[in-house]
């Protein structure tokens, strides 16, 4: 069985070391491409160029006008090969040499788009070029829910609407859903502890990492966010890092590192992430709330009637709690943050306390 674990794990790797590959080669073959096609283009015209100087007499200029619009077609004829040699030499060169570049250049751009598509879709391209995004280091096993439903906090903020976000996961083997690609979301295949995987995530170019914790469950994940948090802040120092942390031990070590916010993974609610970002400290109290350490949420059953503002400030004198939220005794509703002025008929009145 061990075996068997192991020989999969290590084709995998192949499989995406090979495909980086492919995808470095489709860009550097992209290159050479067009070096090459640019060089045959400038051998044609000015083998022609100087063979209608030779043999028809023409000027410099009126030779390079007459092969420049007879490559491209155009053909004004107002200039044109009339001796046997000169028309030899546009048959030969021009012609012949222009098909040539013409079905190899549309060659060229179609291998090109076939490769950068897949290698798009397999998580394997390059983003160099991208600015200020944000970057998502995806766990061990990411969940296409939470995922969404992060990304979705991000297009809701003012601070990270519209940017770009690149999404590093080794969790979607034949590309991203449906669902994903609709955000516009791209992908790199790999960890996020890989120095190649974070170069073509352009993270020494990235506003916003966001390093999921490898597992929410297991605190020795700590280490590989704190090996992600030491890789980026090499290549980048403004870049703002929010990181979860499973094991609270771990967590200053995290911010020493230089993680921004450091929180505990609630998978359930990854709008915290965005939140605690935007709105620093607001995190520690959700976390209290969530671990009951500290304060928390307490429900008083009875009728209560008048005006919200008094009825906060007389719990609040009396040192009972603080007001937060109420159940409409007509609706049965939960109001939360109610207006001080607002009026109220209340049977159950929720405070936070101790």
């Amino acid at each position: 069985m061990i075996p068997k674990l192991i020989y999969r794990r290590l084709r995998k790797r192949r499989i995406r070391r090979k495909s980086r590959m492919l995808a470095g080669q489709a860009q550097r073959h992209a290159r050479y491409s067009a070096m090459i096609t640019l060089a045959i283009t400038v051998l044609v015209v000015t083998a022609h160029t100087l063979s209608m100087m030779h043999f028809e007499g023409f000027s410099f200029s009126d030779s390079i006008w007459l092969t420049l619009t007879s490559i491209t077609t155009v053909g004004y004829g107002d200039l044109s090969a009339a001796t046997p040699l000169g028309r030899s030499a546009t048959v030969l060169i021009l012609y012949f040499g222009g098909i040539f570049i013409v079905s190899k250049m549309v060659g060229n751009f179609f291998d090109y788009r076939g490769l950068r598509r897949d290698a798009i879709k397999e998580g394997n391209w390059s983003w160099s070029h991208m600015k200020n995004h944000i970057v998502i280091v995806g766990s061990e096993v990411d969940s296409e829910q939470h995922l969404l439903r992060l990304m979705l906090e991000c297009e809701r903020s003012d601070a990270t609407s519209g940017r770009k976000i690149i999404l590093i996961s080794q969790s979607f083997d034949i590309g991203l859903t449906v669902a994903m690609q609709n955000f516009d979301i791209k992908y790199v295949k790999g960890r996020g502890s890989s120095p190649t995987v974070l170069e073509q995530a352009a993270v020494e170019n990235a506003g916003i990492v966001i390093v999921l914790a490898w597992s929410d469950t297991d605190p020795s994940s700590d280490g590989n966010a704190f090996d992600v948090i030491c890789r980026v802040r090499e290549i980048n120092s403004n870049a703002k890092i929010v990181a979860e942390c499973v094991d609270d031990d771990n967590r200053r070590r995290l911010e020493k590192a230089g993680a921004t916010l450091v929180l505990r993974p609630v998978r359930a609610y990854p709008e915290m992430i965005i939140g605690g970002l935007l709105n620093p400290g607001s995190t520690t109290i959700l976390e209290n709330l969530f671990t009951a350490e500290g304060e928390r949420i307490v429900k008083v059953d009875g009728f209560v009637a008048g005006l919200w503002a008094d009825i906060v400030s007389q719990h609040i004198h009396s040192d009972t709690g603080t007001l937060i939220a109420y159940r409409d005794a007509q609706t049965g509703k939960i109001i939360t943050a109610p207006r001080g002025g607002s009026t109220i008929s209340a049977d159950a009145l929720f405070l936070l306390g101790r």
